[in-house]
């Protein structure tokens, strides 16, 4: 096959390819946009009581989840107990219970914790999708909007 007719195939394929790539990489940007989000210090606790001091950068790896419980006197909120897959560590995460139904959160279930510059992304799946963002207090801070 000449060059040139190589190149004209080539380049259709290309073109061919740019509005599935276009409406994959617009789907995942609308998806990371519908991800919860909360402080660290609503989100994660050590105890059913506490709510958090916890050394948040020890949040990291696979998590089985344990139960999941409604929080008292706060409507639409859930507390799942998560415990470390492979080591000793247990906390709770707080979130919001579309973040735990879009995480397919439930007993059994593995979450994945994942450190990152503005706090702990929790994802589910082989393909780790996010579900619920823990941000850094001082980053959840700074995005809070402000009356004038």
């Amino acid at each position: 096959m000449p060059l040139a007719l190589r190149l004209a195939a080539l380049t259709l394929a290309a073109a061919a390819a740019l509005p599935s790539f276009a409406d994959s990489l617009a789907s995942s940007a609308s998806g990371s946009l519908s991800v919860s989000s909360d402080k660290i210090s609503n989100s994660l606790s050590d105890s059913s009581q506490s709510s958090s001091n916890r050394d948040a950068r020890n949040a990291q790896g696979d998590y089985k989840v344990i139960d999941v419980a409604e929080v008292a006197g706060r409507p639409g909120a859930l507390k799942a107990r998560l415990h470390a897959v492979g080591r000793d560590d247990e906390f709770f995460l707080t979130l919001p219970r579309e973040a735990a139904a879009d995480g397919q959160v439930a007993p059994g279930a593995v979450v994945t914790a994942m450190q990152r510059p503005y706090g702990i992304e929790f994802a589910t799946g082989a393909e780790h999708r996010a579900f619920f963002l823990a941000l850094a207090d001082q980053w959840a801070d700074e995005l809070t909007s402000t009356a004038l």
